[in-house]
C-alpha cells in the first residue's frame, strides 16, 4: 500500500522532504500551496499528525488511501495522481469535498462539493447528492475516492454515509473509520464537524436523505 511519510523535523513538513524554496516555516506558505486551505489550517492538521508519535519517537505513517468500507476510498488530495493505485481500488469517481481541490485525470469522473471548513459551515446539504452518488457507483460494483484539502470534510463526508448506511451512531461510525484509516486524524474531526454529525444522528428522522435510506 503506498504511503506518505510526513518529516516531522523542524521546517519538514512536506510530504517527502522540506518546505518550498525560501519558505523556512509553514506560516510562510501561500494557500496555493495546499489548495484552498490556508497554511494556519494545514499547521493544525500537520500538528494533530506531529503529536500522534508512537514511542520510538518515529513519525505516524498517513496512507495515500485506505478503504473505509466496500466501494469506498478515503484518501489524500495527492491521490487523484496516482492514476494506476486508484484503479487498483476499482476507483470510478472522485468526490472533493472542498474548493480548488487538485482534480483527477480524464479516466475518472469527477464530483466537486464546494464546502469551506470554516466555524460556521454546514456539511449537513451536500449530504443528500453525495451519498447517492456513492450509493450508485457501490451497486455497480465500483468504487469512489472521498478527499479534501486536510482530511476533516472527507471524513466527516464517509462517517456520515456510513452513520445512514448502517444506522450507526456518530462515535461508532467514527470509531470504524479511524480504524479503517489510523493516523489520520487522531484527534477526530473538528468542533464543528462532529457537533453537526453528532445533532443530524439524533434528529427523529434524517432529514434530506435519498428514498433508499
Amino acid at each position: 500500500m503506498k504511503s506518505l511519510h510526513f518529516n516531522m523535523e523542524p521546517g519538514g513538513f512536506v510530504p517527502g522532504g522540506g518546505l518550498p524554496s525560501g519558505a523556512t516555516n509553514m506560516s510562510q506558505l501561500s494557500p496555493g500551496v495546499w489548495g484552498w486551505a490556508g497554511a494556519d489550517t494545514v499547521n493544525a492538521n500537520m500538528a494533530m499528525m506531529s503529536r500522534d508519535l508512537d514511542r520510538k519517537g518515529e513519525a505516524s505513517v498517513v496512507h495515500l488511501t485506505d478503504v473505509v468500507m466496500p466501494g469506498v476510498v478515503l484518501g489524500l488530495e495527492t491521490a487523484v495522481s496516482e492514476t494506476k493505485h486508484l484503479e487498483e481500488h476499482k476507483v470510478e469517481e472522485c468526490i472533493a469535498v472542498g474548493k480548488d481541490l487538485k482534480a483527477p485525470g480524464p479516466e475518472f469522473m469527477s464530483t466537486v462539493y464546494p464546502f469551506e471548513d470554516e466555524d460556521a459551515a454546514s456539511l449537513l446539504p451536500f449530504f443528500p447528492k453525495a451519498f447517492k452518488k456513492i450509493e450508485q457507483i457501490r451497486e455497480d460494483g465500483g468504487a469512489v475516492l472521498v478527499y479534501c484539502a486536510t482530511g476533516q470534510a472527507s471524513t466527516a463526508l464517509c462517517v456520515g454515509y456510513k452513520m445512514a448506511k448502517e444506522e450507526l451512531s456518530y462515535d461508532d461510525a467514527m470509531a470504524q473509520v479511524q480504524e479503517a484509516r489510523p493516523n489520520a486524524l487522531p484527534e477526530g474531526l473538528n468542533r464543528n464537524l462532529s457537533r453537526q454529525l453528532t445533532t443530524w444522528r439524533k434528529w427523529p428522522e434524517f432529514p434530506g436523505l435519498p428514498d433508499w435510506m
